[in-house]
C-alpha cells in the first residue's frame, strides 16, 4: 500500500518545481545572451582584422617568421581564376562557390582540420574574396562551461529550494496539524471539551477558531439534548405510574372477576391522562427538533393569529378572546408560530378564571396575549421559560410545563424576544419578532 503524500511534500514539491523552471529559464537566457555577445564580440574582431583594399597573399612564399605568421592568422583568399590562397602554416576554411559575395558576410565555417571558426567574406576586387577566420574553439569553450555552471545552480537551486519549501511549510502547517491531532483525538473519544491550541489571524487561525466554535455548538447541544432527555425521563415517570396503576386496577378487576366501584372515573382518568401524555410526547418533539429544521418563508402574522385564537376558542368555551391585530410579516416558520401563539393561549386560558377574557394586541413588530388569572410574580418571570417549570401555586393543574419553553424556543429561532410585562391584573406576554419591511 503506497503512503498517502502529505500537503507539505506537496507545497515543496510544486514550489521546488516553479523554481526549477524560473531558474532553467533564467539560465537559457543567459546562455544565448552570453552565446550572442561572444559571437558578436568575435565578428567586431574580425572587422576589426580587416587588412587594407590593396593587401594581397602570396601563396609561393615560405613559412613567414613568428611574428608574421600571427598577423597573417586565418588570412586567405578566394578566386574565381584559381584555388583558395592561404598563407604557410595557416588552417584554410573549407570554401566553395557559394563564397564569392558582392558585400561583407559573415558565416560559421570548418576549417580543413575540422576545427569550427567564424568567417568574414569580404570582396577586396573582382573576383576576388578576402576570407578572415577565428577559431570558435574558446567560445565553444566558455560556452560549455557557463552551461555546467548553469546546470549545477539550476540543480542545486531546486534541491535547496525543495528543502526550504518544505522546512517552511512545516513550519506553516504545524498549527493545522495540531487541528488535525485534535480533530481525530475528539473524533476518537468524543470529547467536545478538548481544548483547541490554534492562534493567528491568518486562514489556519480562522479555521481553528471556526473549529472551536463548532465543538462549543456540538458540546452545549449535547448538553441540552442530555437536559432534556435526564427532564424528560423524570417528568414522563409520574404519568406513565399514573397510567399504570389505573391499567392495574382494571386489570385485576377483570381477572378477578370482582366488579370496579369506580370504573367509570377510572376509564376518565386514563383518557385524560392519555391526553396528557400525547401532548407531553408532542411538545418533546417540538423541542426536540433543530433550528435549522425550521422554515424560512414570508409568514403573515394576522393570520397566524387568527387560526391560533380559532383552535384555543374551540376548546375553550367559557372564555371570551378579544382580539385586535393588525398586518404585518416576518420570515419563519408558520407552523411553529402558530403553536407558540397556541401555547399562548392555552396558558392564558389554564390561569384565568371562567367567563374571563384573553386579549390579544398585535402591531407590527410584536404581539401580546393577555389574561385575567392571578398573574406571575416578579422573581418567577424568567423561570417560567425554562423547560419542565412550574410555579409553586401551578403544580395540581394539568400540563408538563413545556409550553413557554417551546415559545421561547420558537421566538430565540426567529431573531426575536419573548418577556413578561406589567399588567394591572393577570399576566400578559409579550412577543417581538423582526418584521419584513
Amino acid at each position: 500500500m503506497s503512503r498517502p503524500v502529505l500537503l507539505r511534500s506537496k507545497l515543496a514539491l510544486i514550489t521546488a518545481f516553479v523554481v526549477a523552471v524560473a531558474i532553467a529559464g533564467i539560465s537559457v537566457v543567459t546562455w544565448i545572451a552570453t552565446e550572442h555577445n561572444l559571437s558578436s564580440q568575435l565578428d567586431k574582431s574580425l572587422m576589426a582584422s580587416l587588412p587594407p583594399a590593396r593587401f594581397k597573399i602570396r601563396c609561393d612564399l615560405g613559412v613567414p617568421a613568428e611574428g608574421l605568421r600571427q598577423v597573417l592568422q586565418g588570412i586567405q583568399t578566394l578566386s574565381l581564376d584559381g584555388p583558395s590562397c592561404a598563407p604557410p602554416g595557416v588552417d584554410p576554411v573549407v570554401t566553395s562557390a557559394a563564397d564569392f559575395v558582392t558585400t561583407p558576410t559573415f558565416r560559421d565555417g570548418v576549417t580543413e582540420s575540422g576545427a569550427e571558426a567564424r568567417v568574414l567574406l569580404q570582396p577586396i576586387a573582382p573576383g576576388e574574396v578576402l576570407v578572415l577566420s577565428r577559431s570558435k574553439a574558446e567560445i565553444t569553450s566558455t560556452l560549455n562551461t557557463l552551461a555546467g555552471v548553469l546546470v549545477a545552480v539550476s540543480v542545486l537551486g531546486a534541491l535547496l529550494v525543495a528543502g526550504a519549501g518544505l522546512w517552511l511549510t512545516r513550519q506553516a502547517l504545524a498549527p493545522m496539524e495540531r487541528l488535525t491531532a485534535t480533530a481525530e483525538h475528539i473524533a476518537r473519544t468524543e470529547d467536545l471539551t478538548t481544548p483547541i491550541t490554534v492562534d493567528g489571524q491568518d486562514e489556519v487561525g480562522r479555521l481553528g477558531r471556526a473549529f472551536t466554535s463548532m465543538t462549543a455548538a456540538l458540546a452545549e447541544s449535547r448538553r441540552r439534548q442530555k437536559d432534556l432527555v435526564d427532564d424528560a425521563a423524570h417528568e414522563l415517570r409520574t404519568p406513565l405510574t399514573s397510567l399504570r396503576t389505573n391499567i392495574d386496577l382494571l386489570v385485576r378487576s377483570e381477572r378477578t372477576g370482582r366488579e370496579l366501584p369506580q370504573r367509570a372515573e377510572v376509564l376518565d382518568r386514563l383518557q385524560a391522562q392519555s391526553e396528557e401524555f400525547s401532548d407531553l410526547v408532542t411538545e418533546l418533539v417540538v423541542l426536540a427538533r433543530d433550528d435549522g429544521e425550521l422554515a424560512s418563508d414570508p409568514v403573515d402574522v394576522a393570520g397566524v393569529i387568527d387560526r391560533a385564537v380559532t383552535r384555543a376558542r374551540s376548546r375553550a368555551h367559557d372564555h371570551v378572546f378579544d382580539v385586535d391585530r393588525a398586518e404585518w410579516s416576518v420570515v419563519g416558520d408558520a407552523g411553529a408560530l402558530e403553536r407558540s401563539v397556541l401555547n399562548l393561549l392555552d396558558n392564558a386560558v389554564k390561569f384565568s378564571p371562567a367567563g374571563s377574557a384573553i386579549t390579544v394586541r398585535s402591531k407590527p413588530g410584536w404581539l401580546t396575549v393577555s389574561d385575567e388569572g392571578p398573574g406571575v410574580p416578579f422573581e418567577h418571570r424568567t423561570s417560567v421559560f425554562e423547560r419542565f417549570w412550574r410555579a409553586p401555586g401551578a403544580r395540581g393543574l394539568p400540563g408538563s410545563g413545556l409550553g413557554l419553553a417551546i415559545v421561547a424556543d420558537v421566538v430565540a429561532a426567529h431573531a426575536g424576544s419573548v418577556r413578561f410585562v406589567p399588567r394591572p391584573r393577570g399576566a400578559s406576554v409579550r412577543v417581538d419578532l423582526p418584521e419584513i419591511r
